[in-house]
């Protein structure tokens, strides 16, 4: 589905799942569009607050993503959607658009936060919101073919959660990982 922003086109994204490269050691988010993969490489608390989204295994206590839900809820503003929208110094940009419906005046208040792409998905998929791209990073420089060898622990090319034992597997990964492991990739 395409949405239209302005003059720019927004490309729907679904969430692939979540995985690890291992030549790099590094988690990997994939957001996909068609038969075309957008890998992206994420921090370890919001791989495992997407992963448990996608499996549906909610914390008894609620995580950050789950607080930040709650507290919009109760200011009643909800997640209208998610654009992921640049890439820059190796760096990925997102805007988490809010509304929050029949204010004093009748007319909703809109308001377009910036935020890290990874967070801005955990969010959306945590309200059920859609998840766009840019049309510039649509483009030909962004969203292509996914080498399958490198990304591990993702079904593909399937749309469904990832599974229980993929989840497992996962979270013994994280729990087994080494300093030294970590260190080969967060140095960089």
């Amino acid at each position: 589905m395409l949405l239209e922003k302005g003059v720019s086109i927004l490309h729907e994204v679904k969430v692939r799942g979540v995985g690890i490269d291992p030549k790099t050691m590094s988690i990997v988010l994939l957001l996909s569009s068609g038969d075309k993969v957008l890998p992206m490489f994420i921090g370890i608390a919001e791989a495992t607050a997407i992963a448990s989204e996608l499996e549906g295994v909610k914390s008894p206590r609620p995580q950050t993503h789950d607080l930040m839900i709650r507290i919009l809820t109760t200011l009643k503003y909800r997640i209208e959607k998610v654009d992921i929208t640049d890439f820059k110094d190796n760096t990925y940009y997102a805007v988490i658009t809010l509304v929050q419906d029949g204010t004093g005046d009748g007319a909703p208040v809109k308001l377009e936060i910036d935020a890290r792409p990874s967070d801005a998905v955990a969010l959306a998929l945590k309200s059920n919101a859609p998840i766009y791209l840019s049309e510039k990073l649509a483009g030909d420089l962004v969203l292509r073919e996914v080498d399958v060898e490198i990304i591990s622990n993702v079904k593909m090319p399937s749309n469904e959660p990832i599974a229980k034992d993929e989840v497992e597997a996962f979270r013994q990964f994280l729990d087994d990982v080494t300093p030294e492991e970590w260190n080969r990739f967060i140095d960089k």
